[in-house]
């Protein structure tokens, strides 16, 4: 690489984590104080940096809160994807498949509830979030599919059966994000039993 590479290089790095940063004191800020009070002067002061370097990465308030929406959503995909569990059981992927996109709820705090009722009204947050519950749940079904008679006994179709189990990990998980450790973990028990039951696989 050459010198003029590696500066490069440097400066996209350098970019991409004041960035990040910028996202993470919105996202703080956000589920602090609500959408309609948060400030840009709120979030650079939380960042440490100044409003002419908010504006190099982003034109406005509303575009970084649709850049965290995506971001969260990203996040919530992603829980799906665990390394590892491919020698795993179906009972065993289900149990950590679970956790892991509650944890990504429980991380995000009182966000993903925002996220939710500012879908219902702004088209463009709309577009970006519904990816999350159209993907989710189809790979949850193609999965549940793919189980085999002597593996599991679905309660319902596999179809309906990744809608009511998402549905309700979701709801439950939004209403707790401000929960105590044991809740949440009495929660998450919970909704793995629940899932193991309605396969018939616990």
């Amino acid at each position: 690489m050459t010198s003029e590479n590696r500066q490069r290089a440097n400066r996209r790095a350098s970019g991409n984590l004041r960035r990040q940063e910028l996202l993470a004191a919105a996202a703080e800020c956000f589920d602090d104080v609500g959408y309609a009070a948060v400030t840009i002067e709120m979030i650079t002061r939380r960042a440490g940096t100044s409003r002419p370097t908010f504006y190099v990465y982003f034109k406005s308030k509303d575009e970084v809160f649709l850049a965290l929406v995506e971001q969260v959503g990203t996040e919530l995909i992603e829980a799906q994807f665990l390394d590892g569990l491919e020698e795993e059981s179906a009972a065993a992927i289900i149990a950590a498949t679970t956790r892991a996109y509650i944890d990504a709820i429980f991380a995000n705090g009182g966000l993903v509830g925002m996220i939710e009722l500012a879908a219902k009204v702004d088209p463009e947050v709309s577009a970006v979030w519904s990816r999350v519950p159209e993907l989710t749940v189809r790979r949850y079904s193609r999965f549940l599919g793919s189980l085999s008679d002597d593996e599991a006994d679905l309660a319902v179709p596999a179809g309906r059966l990744a809608h009511i189990l998402r549905d309700g990990i979701h709801s439950g998980a939004m209403r707790l994000s401000g929960a105590d450790d044991s809740t949440k973990e009495e929660f998450t028990h919970d909704q793995i039993a629940t899932a193991l039951r309605l396969t018939g696989l616990g």
